[in-house]
């Protein structure tokens, strides 16, 4: 409730103390030449002095009424505007008029008895480093210190260690009558905790003052039912400080969205309005929205007809720029959407087909210019279903297969030419024809490298292909070479079957199926028989290990595959096969 200053004898204090400043300001120098006032207000015209005249031109009790109305933050302010006004609120026969300005703030903490009250003012409203006195804004307060700190001067405060707690009486160097505060140093996980160091020198010579142990004891608890009071007001002001300070974050935000509807408001007339609730619709990872978190959008001021002029052209460029990335991405996500459906219907076709000739892989198939401007030129607001993809697939696919067949042959049969220089086509599919891969080094035949995963598990440099898939390539041979030493040995094995190696094929060796023993793997519990392709391969995934010493015939050994005896382990080959180890190893079958 405010109380107002109505008894006479308090008018006539103050009016005596206005007369006074009044008198001295006659006496003084009249007036500044212009060249004295700052370079600021040289070329101001009528307004130079203007608060000065509220105290020669207004009557002394309207004065009074004006400043019922104000709070302690403004009358510190007011009383900086003229040297009349700062005479009538310093003197202390204004404290009632603080008084009054005080019981206008809503739960503020009545005033301390080390401060008076422009010196409370000042620690409660002015919101800057009262140590550096930078301009930016400080909202710490060490409270025991009656002062505002930045967290760089933190650092610069006296610090409550051993050192100083030595240097105080030992009576009470362990009791809460210190005056101690926790600050936070740089970031509010670092905390100090720092000393009122004149403060503490007082108390000492008080303390030491005292002669008798009954006087000091006496002492000591005075000091700390004082102290425990002071903290307990430092916690009330704290306590108001952060109330004040989050009401005012609270206004400011109030005032942001007031701001950003009239910004939304002027965007209807622009045709702009609804690519800003989209970006309002969509946030990011990191924050609410792009739109209300610009800094244009996001500003704690209200906006009018030369503000808005102002940040027009600027936030329809990034309304414009926002526009462009959001197709794209929509584009993106329509073109992964359908390179989905179109694999996983051509991975059903794939499954129905002959793979004994080669086949597409399926980045050969969304890379053609056919499927790739359906996926990628189709409206992104267009759905294209599983079944359109199929009909596609089936209407265009064997157009595909004559066009890719061919060529991809050819590449193998380049790369044969680089050992068999007479090498044809027809050559691919004889069974001493044999391929490597490169980067995992497993053999095969035509048209196991078709299928070969390396051969189509590229690092997908199409940059359409790869918004869906990194490592989803057209089929390539350039990780292939043909290996010669596997081609020797096969035509080896070819001839010792009574073949020729010109004219076999590998489905005539898969129908002869010779059994090899394999003399390098050969241990002291037995030997080691195979079906050639394990021996190509060097993979022994079927093995039988037969006892020297036991007699074995032909058909013994067969009857023992056919029920699929194998050996418990699994096991590579790592010594190299001599050829002339398999001449007489060779057995026919039945």
């Amino acid at each position: 409730m405010r109380t107002r200053i109505t008894t006479i004898k308090e008018i006539d204090v103050l009016a005596n103390e206005l007369r006074r400043a009044q008198q001295q300001r006659k006496q003084s120098p009249q007036g500044r030449t212009n060249s004295q006032w700052p370079s600021s207000l040289r070329k101001v015209r009528g307004k130079r002095g203007f608060l000065a005249r509220l105290a020669d031109d207004v009557p002394l009790d309207v004065i009074f009424e004006i400043f019922c109305y104000l709070d302690p933050g403004d009358l510190l302010r007011l009383a900086r505007t003229s040297n009349d006004l700062r005479c009538i609120l310093i003197s202390k026969s204004s404290e009632s008029i603080w008084r009054t300005a005080r019981g206008n703030v809503r739960n503020l903490p009545p005033r301390p008895d080390d401060l008076n009250e422009p010196q409370y003012a000042h620690l409660l409203y002015e919101s800057y480093c009262h140590i550096c006195n930078h301009k930016g804004r400080c909202d710490t307060v060490v409270w025991t210190l009656r002062k505002r700190c930045c967290r760089h001067c933190a650092s610069t405060l006296p610090m409550c260690d051993n050192t100083f707690l030595k240097s105080q009486p030992s009576e009470y160097r362990d009791c809460s009558i210190l005056p101690t505060e926790w600050v936070s140093v740089e970031s509010k996980w670092n905390r100090r905790l720092v000393v009122h160091v004149d403060l503490a020198a007082r108390l000492k010579a008080e303390f030491e003052t005292l002669k008798t142990s009954e006087a000091r004891t006496a002492w000591i608890s005075a000091k700390k039912d004082e102290r425990r009071a002071q903290r307990s007001h430092n916690d009330l002001c704290e306590r108001w400080l952060q109330g004040r300070l989050d009401e005012r974050t609270h206004e400011l935000e109030d005032i942001r969205k007031e701001r950003k509807e009239a910004i939304l408001n002027r965007l209807k007339g622009t045709g702009w309005y609804e690519e800003a609730k989209i970006m309002i619709r969509t946030p990011s990872w990191y924050r609410h929205d792009e739109f209300s978190s610009h800094k244009l959008v996001r500003q704690a001021k209200k906006l009018t007809e030369y503000g808005w002029n102002s940040i027009k052209d600027e936030l329809v460029e990034m309304l414009s720029e926002h526009r462009v990335k959001r197709l794209a991405t929509e584009r993106k996500n329509a073109a992964s959407r359908r390179y989905e459906s179109i694999e996983e219907e051509y991975t059903r076709i794939q499954s129905e087909s002959d793979l004994r000739e080669p086949f597409p892989a399926m980045g050969d198939v969304v890379t053609h210019r056919l499927f790739e401007d359906i996926i990628w030129d189709t409206p992104a607001d267009e759905d294209l279903t599983g079944e359109f993809f199929r009909s596609k697939l089936l209407e265009h696919l064997p157009s595909i297969l004559d066009e890719w067949r061919p060529t991809k042959i050819q590449e193998l049969v380049e790369i044969m030419r680089k050992s068999r220089p007479g090498a044809t086509t027809s050559d691919l599919h004889l069974a001493t024809s044999v391929f490597k891969c490169k980067k995992c080094f497993q053999d095969m035949h035509y048209p196991q490298m078709f299928y070969h995963e390396c051969c189509f598990r590229f690092m997908n440099w199409n940059e359409r292909l790869r918004s869906y898939s990194f490592f989803c390539s057209p089929w390539s041979s350039q990780r292939l070479v043909f290996d010669e030493e596997k081609s020797e040995m096969s035509r080896t094995i070819v001839e010792r079957c009574s073949l020729d190696p010109a004219a076999t094929t590998v489905q005539d060796l898969y129908s002869t199926n010779p059994l090899i023993e394999c003399t390098s793997c050969d241990t002291e519990q037995g030997r080691v028989f195979m079906r050639w392709p394990l021996m190509i391969l060097r993979r022994h995934s079927t093995k039988i290990i037969i006892s020297e010493s036991i007699p074995l015939q032909k058909n013994q050994l067969v009857s023992l595959l056919a029920n699929g005896l194998t050996m418990t382990t699994r096991k590579f080959c790592l010594v190299p096969i001599a050829i002339s180890s398999l001449l007489s190893r060779i057995c026919l079958p039945i």
